[in-house]
């Protein structure tokens, strides 16, 4: 029996829903769960090195490509996986490319574990062998303390795995993580060939969660800011805005609070981004955790700006219908297929929608911010537009079309939690 289904049942304490009982994990670039406690408060499955094309928020010497296919070492590149290729020439300079690591987030005293996969071309000599490091500074930007690792002997044309670590102190007010091919000056790796980094990743170790309860079982309280942070390892957090209420069994609410001019919404800007077969992606899977408690009105589950057609799903203001908005998606409840506006979510209780697409809608990327409950800031229908009313717990989205047996494994990895 899964740990969700043994341990996470409404009226008992809410526990992680791990990457490990996922069951479909391949193209999952988001999920957000509202009863992980890591989804709130940057545990230790968030990947605090941040993904990127190639260009990192700190930048030294020679430039990084993300490569999403080919096959090196005998090892396949698959779509979930993140590699960065490397082109090593002879020019001295210092070679360090990554971004700091929230140390608020992380805690004083905690640990934290970097690792990643290398590959080097085969029949490259090296001349410096620095791999990579974690860098600390104090307040002032003065270097206090630091650890690196190097290839050290290990095979050059295999793929290896290597790890290191460190632990945030008082004075470390400043943690930066690079990927350092070649150290720095005067340095480099080598005269040609390449280096390809994979999935490299930082976790918090021995966290301590501050995920705090509230004083009575109706409500809790959220203490780690307002961020529902992605478990996927991709590193889509999203931002929760407003006096949205978080329950530890039915996840968030109040969509239609309206505490803040733009309205109460749960929001990513530049997410997603070519995921159609137009802009050579392979189309996209939403599926969200929800129920509706109100009759009427247009409610968006989730989606970009009412009109672009990328992401639109919502509860229909005719007949409180499960409803897309635009065309090309094919819809599925509880893991099973129905047809556009002939599900009531209104009333009906918790339920798994989904939605799959490959090109129809816009075919350029969206212009407002994926957003969970609400319209988005700056759409023109007006930022309080669709207000949902009720609760969404629970949000994943693949950046490929998954079948419908993967899509009805997912809603059977719920249905016992939230009673559908």
């Amino acid at each position: 029996m899964s740990v969700i289904s043994s341990l996470s049942k409404r009226g008992q304490y809410s526990t992680v829903s791990r990457m490990s009982e996922v069951p479909v994990t391949e193209g999952l670039i988001l999920y957000l769960d509202s009863s992980d406690e890591a989804s709130y408060d940057g545990g230790p499955t968030t990947n605090y090195f941040k993904p990127s094309e190639g260009t990192f928020q700190y930048n030294g010497q020679g430039t990084f490509q993300r490569i999403r296919s080919g096959s090196y070492g005998g090892y396949i590149i698959r779509p979930t996986d993140v590699v960065y290729r490397f082109d090593l020439t002879p020019v001295n300079g210092c070679y360090y490319h990554g971004n700091p690591i929230p140390t608020g987030s992380v805690g004083i005293g905690n640990s934290i574990l970097f690792t990643f996969d290398y590959f080097i071309s085969p029949g490259t000599v090296l001349l410096n062998d620095y791999l990579a490091n974690i860098e600390k500074y104090n307040s002032a930007s003065q270097w206090t303390n630091g650890v690196g690792i190097s290839n050290s002997g290990r095979t050059i044309g295999v793929w290896q795995s290597v790890s290191l670590s460190t632990t945030i102190n008082s004075v470390d007010y400043y943690v930066n993580a690079y990927l350092y091919p070649g150290g720095c000056s005067p340095s480099y790796m080598a005269v040609d060939g390449f280096i390809l980094y994979k999935n490299p990743q930082i976790q918090a170790l021995n966290y301590q969660s501050r995920f705090v309860y509230g004083p009575n079982d109706q409500y809790n309280t959220r203490n780690n800011g307002n961020f529902w942070r992605d478990l996927s390892g991709r590193g889509n957090d999203f931002t929760i805005q407003g006096n949205i209420t978080w329950n530890k069994d039915t996840g968030f609410s109040n969509f239609n609070g309206n505490s803040v001019a733009n309205g109460n919404k749960i929001f990513r800007s530049n997410f997603p981004q070519n995921l159609k077969t137009s802009q050579l992606g392979q189309g996209y899977t939403v599926i969200v955790v929800a129920r509706s408690t109100v009759s009427g009105g247009w409610r968006k589950l989730i989606g970009n700006s009412d009109g672009e057609n990328y992401i639109e799903l919502y509860q229909n203001t005719m007949g409180n219908t499960y409803h897309q908005d635009g065309s090309g998606d094919t819809l599925y409840v509880d893991g099973v297929q129905v047809n556009q506006d002939t599900y009531v979510m209104y009333n009906a209780g918790f339920h798994c929608y989904a939605a799959t697409n490959l090109n129809s809608g816009l075919l350029s990327n969206p212009s407002y911010p994926l957003t969970i409950g609400n319209e988005p800031n700056g759409s023109p229908q007006g930022t309080n537009a669709y207000p949902w009313v009720g609760d969404i717990a629970v949000v994943l989205m693949y950046e490929r079309v998954l079948t419908a047996s993967e899509i009805k494994q997912i809603s059977n990895l719920y249905k016992d939690k939230y009673g559908y």
